[in-house]
């Protein structure tokens, strides 16, 4: 006994291995789901980019049913309306090796016929591809969908009672044993569930692991069918197990394997109580739906060409065409070719050197975060005077933590890709009035605290109304029809309350001399301010411009924030970076480098609200005596910028004004910030398509419909190509979550998207559900992306543009497999040049093309 003992631990130790490994292989198709407080925008479909865009879609497919580009229905309309021509279609055609020149015409119907316009009456013609569907199921799914239900509404019910539970009125006892044995512990006493299911569920494992394997062994599920049958669980709620995922991938939370433990379990029990027995969940999936033939295709691409029946041998001829491009394929192509009209016209766009205005050193240089609202803010500004703008992430090189003046826990102030170097926090300045502003923060503070704790309290509720309903129905009724009136109102009691304080942001004194410059240096190099011998042109001002949204009652506040801020605004992290480059010792160190900065240039912060497009200037009491008047123009002159940008935005905001006057169109805009009944407060990063990285000379004076992402490079100064590398390997990957995350909230709103905001409610600070009950909701809202059934955002692929030595460009990618990777699998495109003027290139895992084929080619 005593030598078998070891062996059957070792055999456990083994099975609960191969179980979290297959866990983690079948959680690979579930969506990426950050908390609501937090919102990151993700490619929802990140742990499939290590295959082609293609295959992935067809995965997802499978387990999710989702639809991963636009219906052909919509790809035509868009043809019809000249958004997708012929010649886009034929060089989509011809770039995926469909057709190629020279290839004789084919003898059709009596006339000549050439592949492309075979193809194409397929394309817009042909039998429309199926509706998606889910077609990885579980056996109960298939057999019993009255108990898969039940399995779902309890599993939901458990997951948003332990995983809000901080935020909940009453502690959830036993929460400390995770939510499996939290749930082992109450399910037996659930008078919800039938009592021969509450009896079966007192015989229940102690451990998750044992859990789900005794449910498998009862099955009989092989173990090299494990991962398949764990994945059609995980996909039948695919937003609380990948909100679950999340939670124990990065906070200690439960993990997958308490979250299967449970939902097989129920099922399990509820299968005994209806006397029914569980049945193996790797079935063969079923076939998906049957396409046309090729021959049928070819028959009805014929007669939409006005030509005559064909006979067999010339049948067979069309269809031979028509089959290396099946029915459920041609989405892709017209994506490439939805994609191929913007890029191509972006890219002619670009190609000419753009006029630049000569002042040596401009008044100020401000320097905004690469979003793509920033554009607009960048072109106002630049007209109204002797400005220059860059572009560069918006945590400006500042990886930290940080504090506010009113404490709590400290907030991750940069991208999710980095961690925080340290942690900095906003510090009194010397007679600023600090004090009395932090006792009015904690009075508004524990005022809320007490309100909340009662609207939860049990009782407390119904005394609440009576004391104070008298007051709130009046105050709803304002803040509906008259919300900035009333939201002002409201922002000048709290300033009465907790009056605005000078205070400054601590540069920390255990970060060693050497190291601050090092930060300072490559905050300058990233992006691309003039130094070393071109440091003379550095502007007496340069405003490093943070960005954050305001808006009222809105879940998905964070989503129009900052995502190089970790979906936090980014005030703090301009304040910290000029603090630290206006540190004298930090001048010195940068001068012994060779980044001398001029004695007589100041860094200022500032902070672009991107739904009011107001720019607030900080910390202007730490300004020097001598820069305040040009600080004073600056100011205005954003004040004037924002009001044009304003009121450009204006127009495509549902429900705005169309014809009033620009000060009234602005004004529109700020007051949407105010109004908790609004759905659209901005529209947010829609409409994002591409990712420039090159000086401000290529794009200058060009209206680039804030669709762009523009990062300032100077590929001169940055001979190592180390600055390249860190734009392409982190705010490029950025970009590209927040573009993945918008085209498919908008190619498939219900499995990826969150649907509509109408009827969301907000589940703790986890996310938000539609209606009362069901799966965690992913991704944006609806009305994020479309105003009604009228898209805003065109979901296409992000495309890279990069104005540098091709050489030094492929050499980024050879370094970095994941990143050539996305290129490759054709998650992003990337056209590049290296000088002003030079034709576009295309990369491919072959090398660089030219962008374009040639006309003769199309």
């Amino acid at each position: 006994m005593t030598d078998v003992l070891p062996d059957l631990l070792a055999h456990r130790r083994a099975r609960r291995a191969r179980l979290r490994g297959d866990v983690r292989a079948a959680a690979r198709v579930l969506p990426t789901a950050w908390p609501i407080r937090t919102f990151i925008a993700v490619n929802p479909l990140a742990g499939l980019e290590g295959l082609p865009f293609g295959t992935a879609l067809d995965t997802a497919r499978a387990a999710l049913g989702i639809r991963g580009t636009l219906p052909e229905a919509d790809f035509r309309a868009a043809f019809a309306a000249g958004r997708v021509t012929a010649a886009d279609l034929r060089a989509a055609l011809h770039r995926r090796g469909l057709t190629a020149p020279g290839r004789p015409a084919l003898t059709l119907g009596g006339g000549q016929v050439e592949e492309a316009d075979l193809l194409l009456a397929d394309l817009l013609y042909g039998r429309p591809t199926p509706a998606p569907a889910r077609r990885e199921l579980t056996a109960t799914e298939r057999r019993a969908p009255d108990v898969a239900d039940a399995v779902d509404a309890h599993t939901a019910a458990w997951c948003a009672a332990f995983l809000a539970e901080e935020h909940a009125g009453w502690p959830l006892p036993g929460r400390d044993r995770g939510l499996y044995g939290a749930w082992r512990g109450h399910a037996p006493h659930d008078r919800t569930l039938p009592a021969a299911a509450r009896e079966h569920l007192r015989r229940l494992p102690p451990t998750p692991d044992d859990a789900v394997l005794e449910v498998l062994d009862a099955r009989g599920v092989p173990e090299d069918r494990w991962a398949a049958t764990l994945r059609a669980h995980l996909t039948r709620l695919p937003g609380w197990a990948a909100h679950v995922r999340w939670r124990g991938d990065r906070d200690g939370g439960p993990d997958l394997v308490e979250y299967l433990a449970v939902r097989l379990a129920c099922e399990e029990a509820l299968l005994a109580a209806a006397g029914a027995t569980g049945a193996d969940d790797a079935e063969p999936l079923p076939a998906p739906p049957e396409e046309p033939s090729a021959r049928a295709r070819a028959q009805a691409a014929v007669r939409a060409l006005g030509l005559a029946e064909l006979p067999a041998p010339a049948l067979e001829a069309a269809a031979a065409v028509l089959g290396p491009l099946p029915v459920s394929a041609r989405t892709l192509v017209w994506l490439e070719a939805y994609e191929a009209h913007h890029r191509d016209a972006l890219l002619a766009a670009l190609r000419a050197p753009r006029p630049v205005a000569a002042h040596r050193r401009p008044a100020a240089q401000v320097v905004c975060c690469i979003d793509v609202r920033s554009e607009g803010l960048r072109r106002h500004l630049e007209a109204t005077g002797p400005y220059e703008t860059l572009g560069s992430a918006g945590f400006f090189g500042v990886a930290m933590a940080f504090r506010d003046l009113a404490g709590g826990p400290a907030a991750d102030q940069c991208p999710v890709l980095v961690r925080p170097r340290f942690e900095l926090a906003e510090e009194p300045a010397a007679g600023g009035g600090a004090a009395r502003r932090l006792a009015g923060l904690r009075t508004l503070g524990g005022a809320r605290e007490a309100f909340g704790t009662a609207k939860e309290d049990l009782l407390a509720p119904f005394a609440l109304a009576e004391a104070a309903g008298w007051a709130a129905g009046p105050l709803a009724a304002a803040r509906t029809l008259a919300a900035g009136p009333t939201a002002a109102l409201g922002e000048r009691l709290g300033r009465l309350v907790a009056p605005p304080a000078r205070t400054a942001v601590d540069v920390p004194a255990g970060l060693a001399p050497e190291e601050r410059a090092a930060v300072a240096e490559a905050c300058l190099a990233t992006m691309a301010l003039p130094t070393g011998g071109r440091a003379g042109e550095l502007a007496p001002l340069v405003v490093l411009c943070g960005h954050g949204g305001t808006s009222t009652n809105n879940p998905y506040a964070s989503a129009l924030d900052c995502g190089a801020c970790g979906g936090h605004r980014g005030g703090p992290n301009a304040r910290s970076a000029a603090a630290l480059l206006n540190l004298p010792d930090v001048r010195a160190a940068l001068a012994e480098r060779g980044t001398a900065v001029p004695a007589d240039t100041w860094f200022v912060a500032a902070e672009h609200d991107t739904a009011t497009d107001r720019v607030r200037l900080l910390d202007v009491h730490l300004t020097p005596p001598g820069h305040r008047a040009a600080l004073d123009r600056l100011a205005a002159d954003l004040a004037e910028a924002g009001a044009r940008l304003a009121a450009e935005r204006c127009a495509a905001l549902p429900g705005a004004p169309r014809r009033a006057g620009r000060r009234r169109r602005a004004r529109h805009v700020r007051s949407r910030a105010a109004d908790w009944a609004q759905v659209v407060p901005e529209w947010g990063l829609a409409g994002n398509a591409a990712f420039v990285v090159a000086p401000r000379s290529t794009t200058v004076g060009l209206d680039l419909g804030r669709r762009v992402f523009l990062h300032s490079y100077d590929a001169a100064a940055d001979t190592s190509g180390v600055v390249l590398e860190t734009i392409l390997t982190a705010p490029l990957v950025v970009a590209q979550w927040i573009n993945a995350q918008y085209y498919f909230s908008t190619v498939d709103p219900e499995v990826l998207g969150a649907g509509t905001k109408t009827v969301h409610n907000v589940v703790g600070d986890v996310g938000v559900l539609s209606g009362t009950g069901g799966d965690l909701r992913l991704g944006l809202p609806w009305q994020s992306v479309a105003d009604g059934d009228r898209l805003v955002h065109e979901p296409m692929r992000l495309l890279a543009v990069v104005e540098a030595p091709l050489a030094r460009t492929a050499g980024v990618l050879a370094r970095n497999r994941e990143l050539a990777q996305l290129f490759a699998n054709e998650w992003l495109a990337l056209a590049a040049r290296e000088h002003p003027g030079d034709p576009w290139q295309r990369w491919t895992p072959s090398g660089w093309a030219p962008w374009s084929p040639t006309e003769e080619d199309r």
